[in-house]
């Protein structure tokens, strides 16, 4: 007990004070303020809740005063039976889910089990405690009235005495569109020049129709080094290139739920929401840097060496050595940093230095994947039956026994992955970790808005194919042309085969002094350059080759840049 004055600053020493019951047979208080739900001992040490006969004290509300220096304050106690039970339910024809800002009335009931049955003693507990299970979903006030606030699902309860209700479940109703678009407009597409700015802006619907607003999205660019976008929807456009935007509503920042009601009553809570896709383009010429590697030399000997040609010159750069042999090399989204796999472990490059600043010896295989936001790195030792899934931001890496997973790739919001082996498909998620799904494929790739991911593989779709069967495919990202940049085997190449989406016509480029097998490829980001490299036939390369897709008479072989090692790795760096 504390007394104050007027300023509700406690006054010390504390001033004598006397509580006084207003029915001493049913509560009694000591003098230091003990309350008793009856009648206390002789040494106010035990309470007494039966009278003389041996019966239970009658339930009923008893006030007590407190007085001091001539003030006095009245608190209700209620005397009950022991609170065994609390029941809570909503409106008796509940809503499928409940819009933003809308309020429903749930109730408690409260019981004592007295005689092996329950008797409804909610009269006389006096006022219940409510609360929710998350006040970003749902508040509640002290009436049990809820109100929505974010798509989710959520718990509400009551609680007396001690004694916490049975919860019942809340939905906030989840989207069921997100639409994206251009701030001020409905346009879904722009283009632009390199360093134009750009907002977006979503309009999001639950699954009542009803708007809902302020709702946690994330937005996310497929190639944020031609256009990248912030949380409040504002675009810059450093590089010149394609992209794909996308909103999500995706737990638990958005559209949260846990166990039984994920998906409650089929109303998506706690299932991720994607929008439809903004395209944006960006215009100009955007200077990068092409990186070469392999892991031999046209001799048979080990290579160390990863070469950098600037786009600009298109020659050779000094070489980088490298601790050991590379069999791969990914960037991620923003070509700020890259990953090798070598014969030593995991290489970490930055590429505004040249240099390799960290081995992970532990991480061993190849490269497979980087998630959108680059903070995770998806590894497969298929020698070992290992993929370890390495975290950019802690430097450590999970390790998960999986047989032969040769793919992988992450949704747009990097919430979860699929790893592929041919036999087996594996689903990740950064929180939960693995589980196996019922498909067998062998290739793996997301849309933008991540709402569905492709599998390859011949129990899914089964091709024809000539001997060459393709290895590789790059995609211009003014979505012109494919082109087939490295054949698992077969003869040498005399050119680079291409599919033009338009009219489905089909040719090669034609390549100046062609060497043997084609290797491996990569398209700048501004669709202008191919490049590609090639083994050595006899006297002629190693080669890589700068196909210019801008040329006047058609795509031709520009540039022939001669390496040391068989150019199985050709990367270019997102820029």
């Amino acid at each position: 007990m504390s007394v104050a004055n007027a300023s509700g600053v406690a006054i010390t020493p504390t001033p004598t004070v006397t509580y006084t019951s207003a029915d001493p047979s049913a509560v009694t208080v000591t003098s230091a303020g003990l309350v008793c739900a009856g009648v206390f001992d002789s040494n106010s040490i035990v309470c007494q809740t039966k009278d003389s006969s041996g019966n239970l004290l009658p339930d009923k509300t008893v006030n007590v005063t407190v007085t001091s220096g001539g003030l006095t304050a009245t608190v209700p106690v209620y005397v009950h039976s022991h609170v065994d039970n609390i029941t809570v339910s909503g409106p008796s024809n509940p809503p499928v889910c409940v819009s933003q800002n809308q309020t429903e009335l749930f109730t408690a009931k409260v019981f004592s089990n007295q005689q092996g049955k329950p008797v409804d003693i909610t009269a006389n507990v006096g006022p219940l405690t409510w609360s929710t299970g998350s006040a970003t979903v749902a508040t509640v006030d002290q009436n049990g009235v809820i109100t929505s606030r974010q798509p989710g699902a959520t718990t509400v309860v009551a609680a007396v005495a001690n004694t916490t209700g049975t919860p019942a479940v809340v939905v906030a109703c989840s989207p069921r569109t997100i639409s994206l678009h251009l701030a001020g407009v409905t346009d879904t597409t722009f283009s632009v020049a390199t360093g134009t700015a750009q907002t977006l802006a979503a309009d999001v619907t639950d699954i009542l129709g009803r708007p809902i607003t302020n709702a946690s999205l994330t937005f996310s660019s497929y190639v944020p080094s031609a256009a990248a976008i912030t949380s409040a929807g504002a675009v810059t456009t450093p590089g010149a290139g394609v992209t794909t935007f996308v909103a999500s509503c995706v737990p638990p920042g958005c559209n949260q739920a846990s166990g039984p009601n994920i998906n409650f009553n089929g109303t998506g809570a706690g299932l991720a929401m994607y929008s439809n896709a903004v395209i944006g383009t960006v215009t100009g010429t955007t200077a990068t840097t092409i990186y070469v590697t392999g892991s031999d030399k046209p001799d048979g000997t080990a290579n160390t060496s990863l070469i950098p040609i600037d786009s600009s010159a298109n020659t050779a750069g000094t070489a980088i050595t490298l601790s050991g042999s590379p069999n791969s090399m990914v960037f991620d989204r923003t070509g700020s940093t890259a990953y090798l796999g070598s014969s030593v472990g995991m290489l970490i490059f930055d590429p505004g230095t040249n240099a390799v600043t960290a081995t992970a010896s532990g991480i061993t295989g190849v490269v497979l994947k980087v998630s959108n936001d680059g903070n995770k790195v998806v590894i497969s030792d298929t020698s070992a039956g290992k993929v370890f899934v390495f975290d950019k931001a802690a430097q450590t890496a999970q390790t998960f026994d999986l047989a032969g997973v040769t793919a992988a790739d992450f949704d747009s919001d990097n919430s979860k992955a699929y790893f592929t082996s041919g036999s087996a498909v594996y689903e990740y998620s950064p929180s939960t970790g693995i589980k196996t799904l019922s498909l067998a494929a062998d290739g793996v790739a997301f849309t933008p808005q991540a709402a569905v991911a492709y599998l390859g593989g011949s129990s899914i779709l089964g091709l024809t194919v000539c001997n060459d069967t393709p290895a590789s495919i790059a995609v211009a990202s003014d979505d012109s042309n494919a082109f087939l940049t490295a054949y698992s085997g077969g003869s040498p190449a005399t050119g680079v085969p291409f599919y033009h989406f338009a009219d489905g016509s089909t040719g090669a480029i034609t390549l100046v002094n062609p060497g043997g097998v084609l290797f491996s490829g990569g398209l700048t980001q501004d669709a202008h350059s191919l490049y590609v490299g090639t083994e050595a036939n006899g006297s002629i390369g190693p080669f890589v080759h700068r196909i210019d897709l801008t040329a006047a008479g058609g795509p031709a072989d520009a540039n022939q840049i001669s390496v040391s090692f068989n150019p199985r790795i050709v990367v270019v760096r997102p820029k």
